[in-house]
């Protein structure tokens, strides 16, 4: 959404700053380029308001090296149909350029006579249908051109798109020839029909070429383009299909062969059905091609033996497509894209965003040799010539297929070498003992998701292929709902991390010891994950029967309502525990082990409303707790013992912490607040109501019981009662020299009362609160009240305390609230209305008159700027009993006089002198 707003920039505001080299004027609403100091080597100007560039824009900035000015006349920042006008010769001044970026400007044509210095020329996504040599005269120092986006394909389009009145980007052969040094030109987006093999001559340095989302799927089979392109690295031809047709094959054309630095290659969503050795011959003897991509092209029939002709060949993503099995050698001759069958396909645009799909699998490979990605496929079931020619394989993904095959050990026999196979989301059945067993190499491997046939009741399923894989390291079976009759035990001495959440161990542990050593035959295991078990309880046993050389255990998202910490000690090298989201009550029933190794234990999310004394004292190794989501109130020193000062983490966050005033917690908390997960704003109250879901350190005061104030009270009434017994007494016994001496005391305190203050002088005569969201009521502060009271006063100018100008920097917000009112005689508070009033005003009040209970002293004076308001009770209260402390400003300015007169006068004597003595006599200083 935009909102109009303008901003101004003095003259001198940047020139003064001589050493500035940096400045972000981004999204502000300035119309011109204010004037800035010649030191500037990098200025942004994106997402504002100016529409024209002049020779007297940048005059001056000789150093100038990176200008960016993006996005000032667009569908987010709309001109009214204007265009950002940069007159010609304008920016040539700037003879330092390197780095010019005017995307998303509405730019008809590339500015003329730009300094020859620039390096970087960006002006994607403008209206520029012409390019003509004249277009990038004397660019001839020019590394990188960006000028896609100029000509869209609106059919592939993810934002607002215009529809290019000719039908493509109109490039003179020469547009490019003078261009020596460039390295990288992007073209995507243009609707580009053909390629002319003379716009490349003379770039003997180009080494990225982005040409994706163009209409180049016939120009791909048959263009000489790419015939001089000798040290082009990158090629980008993703998305140039033609609208609603699939091609039954593609034929890369000849010249492709003539890209002998090519590294990688984006053929995605070119939209075709084979893929032989035809398709690719031209790049088999490319030594350093390493990266391709095949992703969303509907292909059906593949060929993947072709990809072991390759020399160098590392990833080759062929995942989104509709690949059911290996190209048979029967297959019927078809027709190429130079006139053939076609297949219709749906009225809707394959989105980019489906490019950008994590795959969390995929990030373990890549430091291999050689990954191969055939996720997202229609494949049932594997066969070994699917993979023939491709030993040298190392890293294989086949999730989220329909693969429904009992595995025997056969259907990976080419790839003995593979590492890393991933076929989760599956329906593998594993009832052969030496499935896998072909892969003597394999390191990770991922079954997850392929619940279908543990859920087929009487089936069952053995997991002794698992001993016979010797470097096996990585297995996850999570996710299976892995019940029963499987193998009674796991073996294997290479496995050091298991995978087994999401499956149903408890009901697997609850048939007596059927299953109870489940695990204990893998005697190297390091991280057991039982996340999700549906676990309600966990015997001593159960984990005596674990693997001793576990360090990690897993057990959140379980049923657990109790824990034996005793157990503990039966898993001597366990270093981290994970108990989050489970029902427990309390941390009880004894404390962690003594001489345990953990260094990390999770219980969030769990039900905890107390910890036992020095339940964590003994683990002295432990250094992360975490207790957030549950339902502690209070966070006890006694729990930690000394090893507090060595946590490096303690989460308390979401917690109903009772916020009383004296809590043990919070000091405990700010002794080890860099340790604390979201002090500041995440670790809030649960108690009382007036607190609940605020920080800890926005207490209301008003609910604090104070000891002292208590004895005070108590000590005060019992004077009371025995001075209504002494004195009845005394006036009847002596009762002239009591008078006497009554007065003659009183006449003293008013003098010893003036030196205590003079010896306690305060900073400051006052503490402005008010609200700044209320632009009125800031302006009057700003520039009426501190004017009259501290300029125009001489001699006699009182020391006001302003939030923007008084407080300090680095401290909390109520560190310096409680500064400002105790560091001050009176505390002013300008309101616009008296009947809602909220944060920081509401705030200052309550700190106010936690003052009037500790010091004895009331500093509250109120002006009130609109006299016609509705005043609250407390208003009308406080004019009734301190009618002086109650200002308004007067409507007429006759009486603004007498209104500074009474205000000095509030804000320079002691509030006790102004109550109505008929009512009260007001508070007094001890």
């Amino acid at each position: 959404m935009h909102f109009p707003c303008h901003m101004t920039i003095g003259h001198n505001t940047f020139r003064a700053m001589r050493a500035l080299e940096d400045l972000n004027l981004s999204y502000n609403g300035i119309t011109a380029v204010p004037p800035l100091p010649s030191s500037l080597t990098n200025l942004s100007l994106s997402h504002t308001n100016i529409l024209v560039l002049d020779s007297d824009s940048f005059a001056g900035l000789y150093n100038l090296r990176f200008l960016f000015m993006d996005g000032n006349c667009y569908y987010k920042n709309p001109c009214g149909g204007r265009m950002v006008n940069v007159t010609p010769g304008a920016l040539l001044g700037l003879s330092r350029l390197t780095h010019l970026s005017l995307k998303y400007n509405n730019l008809t044509k590339v500015p003329r006579q730009l300094p020859p210095s620039l390096e970087y020329l960006l002006v994607s996504y403008n209206h520029i249908d012409k390019l003509a040599p004249e277009d990038l005269a004397n660019l001839t120092s020019l590394r990188v051109l960006d000028v896609g986006g100029n000509c869209r394909r609106c059919d592939h389009a993810f934002n607002p798109c215009v529809e290019c009145r000719p039908e493509s980007l109109q490039l003179h052969p020469e547009t490019f020839h003078h261009l020596s040094h460039l390295e990288g030109l992007v073209l995507k987006d243009n609707s580009l029909h053909t390629l002319n093999s003379s716009w490349f001559q003379g770039l003997v340095n180009l080494s990225v070429l982005d040409l994706s989302e163009n209409f180049l799927y016939e120009c791909i089979t048959n263009t000489t383009a790419f015939q001089n392109l000798t040290r082009l690295r990158k090629l980008d031809l993703s998305f140039n299909y033609c609208k609603k047709v699939s091609f039954a094959k593609l034929h890369l054309a000849r010249s492709f062969g003539s890209l002998v630095s090519l590294q990688e290659l984006n053929l995605n969503g070119i939209f075709f059905r084979l893929l032989n050795k035809t398709t690719l011959r031209w790049l088999t003897h490319l030594r350093h091609l390493h990266t391709l991509h095949l992703q969303m092209n509907f292909i059906n029939q593949v060929q993947l033996s072709i990809f072991g002709t390759f020399p160098n060949l590392h990833f080759v993503d062929l995942s989104d497509n509709r690949i059911s099995g290996s190209l048979k050698t029967s297959a019927t001759t078809l027709k190429g894209a130079d006139g053939g069958e076609q297949e219709n396909l749906w009225s809707g645009v394959l989105t980019p965003a489906l490019l950008s799909t994590p795959k969390n699998f995929m990030v373990r490979c890549r430091n291999l040799n050689f990954t191969l990605d055939l996720s997202r496929n229609n494949l049932v079931a594997i066969q070994p010539e699917m993979f023939a020619n491709l030993s040298h394989l190392q890293c294989l993904s086949l999730s989220h297929n329909c693969i429904a095959q009992a595995v025997n050990g056969s259907q990976f026999l080419p790839l003995t070498n593979l590492k890393v196979l991933d076929l989760s989301h599956n329906k593998l059945d594993l009832y052969h003992g030496r499935s896998f067993t072909e892969l003597p190499q394999l390191q990770a491997l991922d079954l997850s998701y392929n619940n279908q046939p543990f859920s087929m009741q009487g089936i069952g399923h053995n997991f002794s292929f698992v001993t016979r894989l010797p470097k096996l390291q990585y297995l996850s079976l999570a996710h299976n709902d892995i019940h029963s009759r499987v193998s009674l035990r796991l073996h294997s001495t290479s496995l050091k991390i298991l995978d087994f959440s999401g499956n149903v161990l408890g009901l697997m542990w609850d048939v007596g010891d059927l299953y109870s050593e489940f695990f204990q035959g893998l005697r190297h295991l390091q991280q057991l994950d039982l996340s999700q078990n549906h676990l309600h309880t966990l015997l001593p046993k159960n984990l005596n029967n674990l693997p001793k050389s576990l360090r990690n255990l897993i057990l959140r998202d379980n049923y657990l309502s109790f824990f034996n910490w005793s157990s503990l000690a039966f898993l001597p090298k366990l270093e981290v525990l994970n108990l989050a989201g489970n029902q427990l009550k309390a941390l009880a029933n004894g404390t962690l082990p003594n001489g345990t190794q953990l260094r990390k234990l999770d219980v969030s999310s769990n039900s905890i409303v107390s910890v036992v004394p020095a339940f964590f004292a003994l683990a002295l190794e432990l250094k992360e707790v975490n207790l957030s989501d549950n339902l502690l109130k209070t966070v006890d020193r006694s729990w930690f013992g000394p090893i507090v000062v060595n946590l490096t983490m303690l989460d308390v966050r979401s917690n109903p912490l009772h916020c009383a005033c004296g809590a043990a917690f919070v000091d405990l908390l700010l002794e080890v607040q860099t340790k604390v997960p979201g002090l500041p704003n995440q670790v809030r109250c649960g108690s009382p109501g007036q607190l609940q879901g605020r920080s800890i350190f926005t207490q209301d005061l008003r609910l604090c019981l104070d000891e002292v104030l208590s004895w005070d009270c108590f000590g005060l009434s019992l004077l009371i009662v025995a001075v209504g017994i002494a004195v009845p007494l005394l006036q009847h016994l002596c009762g002239w020299d009591v008078w006497y001496c009554f007065h003659l005391c009183l006449a003293w305190l008013p003098l010893l009362a003036w030196g205590r203050r003079g010896a306690q002088a305060l900073p400051y005569d006052a503490f402005i609160v008010f609200d700044k969201a209320q632009s009125a009521v800031a302006d009057w502060v700003y520039n009426e009240l501190r004017v009259r009271l501290e300029e125009r006063r001489g001699r006699r100018a009182l020391r006001l305390c302003l939030e923007d100008r008084d407080w300090l920097p680095g401290q909390t917000l109520f560190e310096n609230l409680w500064a400002s009112i105790y560091g001050s005689r009176k505390t002013l508070f300008v309101l616009a209305q008296t009947d809602r009033v909220s944060g920081l005003l509401r705030t200052s009040f309550l700190l106010a008159q936690q003052r009037l209970l500790e010091d004895r002293k009331d500093v509250v004076v109120l002006v009130i700027l609109r006299p016609d308001a509705h005043r609250s009770r407390y208003v009308r209260l406080r004019q009734r009993l301190c009618r002086q402390s109650v200002l308004f400003w007067p409507q007429q300015p006759s009486g603004q006089g007498s209104f500074w007169a009474q205000l000095s006068t509030a804000l320079t004597r002691d509030n006790r002198h102004f109550y109505n003595r008929n009512f009260c006599r007001g508070p007094t200083a001890e």
